[in-house]
Order: structure tokens, then sequence, then C-alpha cells
């Protein structure tokens, strides 16, 4: 924990240190401290810990290794059924393998490999944060386990977000037909609609529920959950920016899908900059995959700042690519995959500028834009042209903020 939370710390003795580099130490005992003989969960922690500063410091191999230990572990254990005489226990059990199947899911698609832990219907979720919070160390086991929280969701609402990914897959393999992807994408669609409406009073996305999460200091756990539900929009409805004569002759107007990953897009960035204007250390959504699905979202005002001859959408849409900029470099201070996010962004503009209806095309190319944050991507082949000499001038000279 001090080697992740180090970066964020004003005490004086690291002010001289760069803000990624703090934890170093830290890290090193913890890693030696490991001790994967100690088959508990103490242990799940330290790994699922271990593979966050992986991450952190952009290497996802070995961050991919210590969740698939942490994952074997949870699995010898059957943590989720794991006895325990404690109601904590067993709330702090099922939050740890929710949180092992989110890792599990974005860790395996970042780098494009299988995933190891499936999805069961019926299995138990932790209660709500609630009443997580009132229980006293000796609380035995008599809950309402119905009553689900922010991590119950997000673990509910991951689960079609796996599915997005699965159709996005088909779809650039050409293993679906046009009027089946349609109907797939309608069916997600409503999926994402029908878990948005079925959420209970509390954990709707509204500023008092903001506010009141922050005040218990679950504000960035409550963001993420909605950012995450308008960011896995914009990935379902993104192929259909680009123009699609297969589709359209199909006799399938995409318009909406293109209006509604829009929507989102404008959505994710309200919700984001509303916290971040909250200015608590509870709602700043500093952790590094705001930095990733930003970008994406910043390719989707880029497309409206193409097409668009509005005048007013298109001031709107410079000021948010300028606040948006401002954000990815704030969080490059503190995370190193920041500077892959960034350099993407880039990567993508180059792309805009041989073709415009090209980047957009949903292809091999472009699922990895999108999905495997934890790769790198290549440049596509462009024309002579003098390039910005860093990431701050080539955006200043491109978008004119």
């Amino acid at each position: 924990m001090m080697a992740l939370g180090a970066r964020f710390s004003n005490n004086e003795s690291f002010k001289a240190v760069d803000p990624r580099q703090r934890g170093e130490e830290f890290a090193a005992r913890a890693r030696k401290l490991l001790d994967l003989t100690n088959i508990s969960v103490t242990t799940i922690q330290a790994c699922i810990l271990l593979g966050t500063i992986c991450f952190s410091k952009s290497e996802m191999q070995s961050e991919a290794l210590y969740y698939s230990i942490a994952v074997r572990l949870a699995l010898i254990l059957d943590l989720p059924h794991r006895h325990c005489d404690e109601e904590v226990e067993r709330q702090v059990n099922l939050r740890i393998w929710c949180s092992l199947h989110m890792m599990d899911l974005w860790s395996s698609i970042g780098l494009s490999i299988p995933q190891q832990l499936d999805f069961v219907d019926g299995s138990p979720l932790p209660t709500n944060e609630e009443t997580f919070l009132s229980l006293k160390i000796e609380s035995r086991l008599n809950i309402d386990t119905n009553r689900r929280g922010l991590w119950s969701e997000m673990l509910i609402l991951s689960r079609i977000w796996r599915r997005i990914h699965q159709v996005n897959t088909a779809s650039v393999s050409g293993t679906i037909k046009p009027n089946s992807l349609i109907e797939a994408v309608d069916a997600l669609a409503h999926e994402l609609e029908a878990w948005a409406s079925s959420l209970t009073p509390n954990l709707q996305e509204n500023f008092e529920n903001l506010e009141h999460y922050a005040s218990i200091g679950l504000g960035n756990a409550f963001v993420a959950l909605h950012l995450g539900y308008h960011y896995y929009h914009e990935v379902l409805f993104y192929q259909f920016l680009a123009k699609n004569d297969v589709l359209n002759n199909s006799g399938r107007s995409t318009e909406r899908y293109q209006a509604h990953c829009e929507e989102h897009a404008l959505a994710f960035c309200d919700l984001l900059y509303q916290c971040r204007a909250l200015d608590r250390d509870t709602c700043q959504c500093r952790y590094v995959m705001v930095g990733h699905m930003l970008v994406i979202t910043s390719t989707i005002y880029m497309h409206r700042l193409l097409f668009s001859e509005n005048e007013a959408t298109v001031s709107l849409v410079r000021q948010r690519l300028s606040q948006n900029f401002e954000i990815l470099t704030d969080l490059q201070k503190f995370w190193a995959p920041l500077d892959v996010a960034l350099s993407r962004l880039q990567v993508f503009h180059n792309a805009c500028r041989k073709s415009i209806d090209e980047s957009f095309r949903m292809d091999q190319w472009m699922l990895k834009f999108i999905l495997e944050h934890g790769s790198s991507v290549v440049e596509r082949a462009l024309s002579q042209t003098s390039e910005p000499d860093t990431l701050y001038s080539w955006f200043s000279q491109t978008f004119q903020v």
C-alpha cells in the first residue's frame, strides 16, 4: 500500500523524488516478504497489490502473473464459499473475489490472453457499502446479502463488458454477419440500460450520491462504476463511427449508434469533470485506467471535431479535448502507463491525418487500440510531414488551444 500511495504524498521527505519513483523501496521490500507457501487470504491480497504495482510501472506481463497467482490461491481456498466465523471476514473475501474477477477480465483483455475465471450465476455477492462499513468485528453471519452495493454492481456490469469484447472480436474476425451484429449490439445495449434502470436509488448516477460516497471515502469507487457504464457504451458503439457500406447496404441504419456513442462520451466527461471539481482526495479518479478510457473517449471527440459543421459543437469539442489533455498529463505525473496512453492519442491522430474514414474502422489495429491497453500500438504508415517535437506541442498545434 505504501508503494502505491507514496506517489501522492506531500511529505517533505519525498519532495525531491519523482512521484513515480517514491514507492520503489517499499515495493522491493514487499516482493521479498511474499511467501507463496502461505496459502491464505493475506497472500492473495499481497499478490493483488504487487500486480497493481507492476501495472503502475507498465510491467503488464508481471502484473498478469501476480494476478494469476492470486486467482489460483482464491480457487484453492474456494474464497466465495470459504468458512468464516464472522461476517466481516466473509464480506472481505467476497470483495476480494469480485476484485479478482474484474482484474482477470481487464488484464486478460489488455494482453489478449485467456481469462482464468468464469462467471457463475448464483455465486454470493458482497453486501452494500453502508452495511459493510457498519459491521463490527464480532458481527455474526446474519446480514441480508441481497442488498447489492458498488462491488456487486461492478461485477455484474463487467459481465456485459466481457460480451461487448466478444462481439467486437467477432466483428473484426468476420465471424458474425451484419444483421447478427446489429442484433447483438441491440441486445447488449438493452442489457446496459436494464442494468442502469435496476440500480437502487442510492447507487444511481447523480450529484447527491456522488457527494455521499465521497464523504464516506468511496467516491472513486462510485465514479468508477458509472464511468465504466458510459465507457462500455462507447466501445459497444465505436465501430459505427466509421462508414460501413456492408451495414448500410443491409438496410440497417447505424446513425443512432453513432449518436449513442457520442452521447456517452459526453456523459463520461461530464461525470469525470464533476468529480474532479469536488476537490476531494476520495473523488479525484487518479487511477490508471481512467487514462486509457479518457484516451478512447477523446478519439470520439476527435470524430465530432472532424465531422461536425456546427460552430458551437466544434468549440465545445476543442474545449473538452483541452481539458482531457490536462487530466491526462496530470495522471502522467503519477503513472508510467500514461506515457503509453498519451502516445496512443498521438498515434490515433496521425492515423486520422492519413485517412479520416479508415482511422475509425473497426479492424485488428482498432481492436488493439481500444482494448489491449497493455500493448503498444504500432504507428500506421504516414506521408512525410514535419512532426511536433513533444506531445504538448503536438496537441497545441493540432487543436489550437
